[in-house]
């Protein structure tokens, strides 16, 4: 007998898809606060020694956010899509596929230039009204996660009515 592989609860061969943010996005992210680090740090060498504090507080803060942004994972099975955040805590947030109502893709400059998009999942869920997959990379997920709502409402007898 085959042992079963689980991957943060979900068993490997329910996964469909795992997508997470580019590093490029998450650098992007947080280069005004490093901005502000490097400015204050300079400021520092002309004025004063407590703007170094400063300095390193926004810099230590920059790097928690990046390895934060880096450490989102988005996974996408026939039933759920779950998010899993946290660098040192771990959240896992489960949202049924039945409840997703509708989808908006967008594309900023910077993410056209570097072939990324940001997904916004409308849903009928409490606690996460609005699903939002930021800086991944440009695919046909969206349509993948349309045909998989249309079988989980099936599969569930949900109709809509409007």
């Amino acid at each position: 007998m085959k042992k079963k592989k689980f991957i943060n609860g979900i068993n490997q061969e329910d996964i469909l898809h795992v997508l997470r943010p580019s590093p490029i996005y998450a650098l992007a992210s947080v280069m005004p606060m490093l901005g502000g680090a490097v400015l204050s740090l300079y400021l520092a060498v002309l004025l004063n020694e407590l703007l170094v504090f400063v300095s390193l507080i926004v810099a230590v803060v920059a790097s928690y956010r990046y390895f934060y942004i880096n450490t989102i994972r988005y996974t996408i099975t026939k039933e759920t899509i779950t998010v899993r955040t946290g660098v040192i805590a771990r959240k896992f947030n489960n949202l049924e596929l039945f409840r997703v109502k509708d989808y908006i893709v967008r594309q900023s400059i910077f993410e056209r230039i570097f072939r990324l998009m940001t997904v916004n999942l409308y849903t009928t869920d409490s606690s996460s009204p609005n699903l939002k997959f930021s800086g991944v990379p440009l695919s046909n997920v969206t349509e993948t996660i349309r045909g998989l709502v249309q079988d989980a409402r099936f599969n569930n007898r949900i109709f809509e009515i409007n």
